[in-house]
C-alpha cells in the first residue's frame, strides 16, 4: 500500500514537473529608454537584465523609433512606440515599422477621457488594417481619477464603455497603491472591478506597480514592489508594469516633483531598485507556468482589515482541512489553469511575517518560490509555513 502511495505521488509529481516548461511572462516598463544618445544595445541589455522584456517610449520621430528598435532587438527587448507620425501618416508609419522584429506594439494614449474613445477607435481600426498582427496600447484611468475625468459614468461603466469600443487586445490601467508606503484603500475594489469586467468582456488585462518616488509615492521597497506585483498577479493580471524604468528628470514637473530611485538613474545606471526588481522579475518568471494563462475564480480578503468591494474569506478551500492565517491581513487567490487548480496566499503586510497554519485532506503540490517547482506536501499532519512581507505561497493540484 505504501508503495502504491508512493507511486502515485512520483506520477503526479513528474506531471507537475513537465508542464513547467519555459513561459516567459510579459513585463513591461513605461518610460524606458529615452530616444537619442542612450538608445543603444547596452542600455536595452541593461534592461533585459533587470527582467523587462518590453520597454514603452514616445519618440519625437521615425528615425529615433527605428535606431531604439535595432538597439532594442540588438538588447534582447521589444518596444512598445509612440510617434506623432503615427496620427498623421498612419498607413506609412505602420508599412515602415510593423516588420522590425523588436516591435511589439503601437501606443495612442494614455489616460483617455470618455469623449475620446471614438477617435481612438478609429484610429487603432485604421492600424489593424495594415497591421493586425501588432498589439494597441492604450492605458487607462485608476479608479481614484475624479468623477469629472469620467463624465458622469462610474468607473465601472467607464472601463466597460471602453472595452466596447475600442479594439485592443489588453486592458491596461495604472494604479499606484502604496501612499506613504501605505495600501490606498481603493487599490483591492479596483483590481475587483479590472477582474469582473475583462472577465465579462472576455479579455486580459495588465497592471502596474510603482517604481519611482514622487508626490507621496517613497522608495520602492522590496515587499512593496512584491505586495503591488503578486497582487495584480492574483487578480488574474497577463500582464505586469512599472512605472517608472528611467528617473525623469528632462521636463520641469518631473524635477519640481523629485522623481527618484527609479528602476535606473537619468543616465541609465542603475539604482537601489534595480536589484529589486530585478528580484521580482526573476520570481515571477520562475512562477511563469503557474501564472500565464491562468483565470482568477474567486478572491477572498483575511484579517481584521477587509477592504471595501471585496470578500472575506468564510469557509476553508478544497482540498484544506484547516486553514489559518493566523487572523492576519492575507489575500487568498483560487485560480484555475486547464486540468490544474491553485490556491494562493499572499501576505499584505509590508513589516512582518505571515504564519500560515494548515492541513489537507489529501496530497497536493507546494510550489516552490526560489526554484518555481512543485514538491509534494504531506496530508496526515499539521503544515506551518512562514510567508515573508508581500510574498505568496503556492499550492497546486489537478481537477
Amino acid at each position: 500500500m505504501i508503495k502504491q502511495v508512493i507511486f502515485i505521488l512520483l506520477v503526479f509529481f513528474n506531471s507537475f514537473m513537465l508542464s513547467q516548461h519555459k513561459i516567459e511572462f510579459p513585463i513591461a516598463a513605461f518610460h524606458g529608454v529615452p530616444p537619442g544618445q542612450y538608445s543603444t544595445k547596452e542600455q536595452f541589455e541593461t534592461m533585459r537584465k533587470a527582467g523587462i522584456n518590453i520597454g514603452y517610449t514616445l519618440f519625437n520621430n521615425n528615425t529615433e523609433a527605428l535606431k531604439a528598435l535595432d538597439a532594442a532587438q540588438a538588447g534582447g527587448v521589444k518596444l512598445i512606440i509612440r510617434v506623432e507620425s503615427l496620427f498623421s501618416d498612419t498607413r506609412e508609419t505602420v508599412e515602415l515599422f510593423k516588420n522590425h522584429p523588436a516591435l511589439y506594439g503601437y501606443c495612442l494614449w494614455d489616460e483617455p477621457a470618455i469623449n475620446q474613445f471614438n477617435d481612438l477607435a478609429k484610429k487603432a481600426k485604421e492600424i489593424k488594417q495594415y497591421d493586425p498582427k501588432h498589439i494597441i496600447y492604450i492605458n487607462l484611468f485608476p479608479n481614484y481619477v475624479p468623477k469629472d475625468a469620467l463624465n458622469g459614468y462610474t468607473y465601472r461603466d467607464y472601463l466597460t464603455k471602453f472595452l466596447q469600443t475600442v479594439p485592443v487586445q489588453f486592458l491596461s490601467f495604472d494604479h499606484y497603491p502604496l501612499v506613504d508606503n501605505k495600501i490606498r484603500g481603493e487599490w483591492y475594489e479596483n483590481l475587483e472591478t479590472v477582474k469582473d469586467v475583462t472577465r465579462e468582456m472576455n479579455i486580459n488585462f495588465w497592471a502596474f506597480a510603482n517604481s519611482t518616488i514622487h508626490y507621496n509615492y517613497l522608495k520602492p521597497t522590496l515587499e512593496g514592489i512584491k505586495l503591488q506585483q503578486f497582487g495584480n498577479l492574483l487578480y488574474g493580471a497577463q500582464g505586469i508594469q512599472y512605472f517608472t524604468y528611467w528617473t525623469l528628470t528632462y521636463e520641469y514637473n518631473w524635477i519640481k516633483e523629485k522623481y527618484g530611485y527609479s528602476i535606473v538613474d537619468d543616465r541609465g545606471n542603475p539604482t537601489p531598485t534595480y536589484d529589486i526588481v530585478k528580484k521580482v522579475n526573476e520570481q515571477v518568471q520562475r512562477l511563469a507556468w503557474v501564472f500565464s494563462g491562468a483565470k482568477s475564480d474567486a478572491v477572498f480578503h483575511t484579517g481584521r482589515e477587509i477592504p471595501m468591494g471585496t470578500k472575506k474569506l468564510t469557509s476553508i478551500p478544497q482540498p484544506f482541512k484547516t486553514f489559518s492565517t493566523q487572523n492576519k491581513n492575507a489575500l487568498v487567490s483560487l485560480m484555475s489553469k486547464g486540468k490544474k487548480k491553485f490556491i494562493i496566499i499572499q501576505n499584505k503586510s509590508l513589516t512582518d511575517h505571515l504564519n500560515f497554519q494548515y492541513q489537507l485532506t489529501k496530497a497536493i503540490y507546494k510550489v516552490n518560490n526560489i526554484s518555481g517547482n512543485s514538491v509534494p506536501v504531506n496530508s496526515f499532519k499539521k503544515n506551518n509555513d512562514i510567508i515573508l512581507p508581500g510574498d505568496i505561497l503556492i499550492f497546486a493540484y489537478d481537477k
